[in-house]
């Protein structure tokens, strides 16, 4: 069974991502999981921060996506867990033997992008998955 993995930072939580990973789960016969990676010290600031204005947000809109793909027989898991984005996401690639890995793709900012970038260049020399990038869509019009 295929596995894919949704990586999810504070910075950049992507709906779409999750999205794109629950459809073609269920085409493809895969199981999910996101993994959300938050700062360490983030933890002791948990319940004030932006971010998890964001994480709180991004899980309210995934949320009725994974139950729907739940109750359709597509297995998915939720996981939250405190360290370094690269780090953490690398671990878990290779502890559970991730067969593709879903991002989205960052704002528009070039900053954003450039770093974006950099991060794939580190990681995708790192693990033997399939990397995806999903783009937000822009739904008005």
């Amino acid at each position: 069974m295929e596995k894919i993995l949704v990586g999810m930072n504070p910075e950049s939580a992507s709906y779409w991502a999750g999205m794109h990973a629950l459809n073609l789960a269920k085409r493809i016969n895969a199981k999910v999981f996101f993994l959300r990676v938050t700062k360490s010290e983030m933890k002791d600031m948990a319940l004030s921060s932006v971010n998890n204005d964001r994480e709180i947000s991004t899980r309210a809109r995934l949320e009725p996506l994974i139950e729907k793909a739940r109750s359709e027989g597509t297995p998915v898991d939720y996981y939250i867990i405190y360290g370094e984005y690269e780090k953490e996401l690398i671990n878990f690639i290779h502890e559970n033997k991730i067969t593709m890995l879903i991002l989205g793709d960052p704002a528009d900012h070039e900053a954003d992008r450039a770093d974006f970038t950099a991060f794939l260049e580190k990681i995708r020399h790192r693990v033997d998955c399939c990397i995806e990038i999903v783009h937000e869509k822009n739904l008005t019009g």
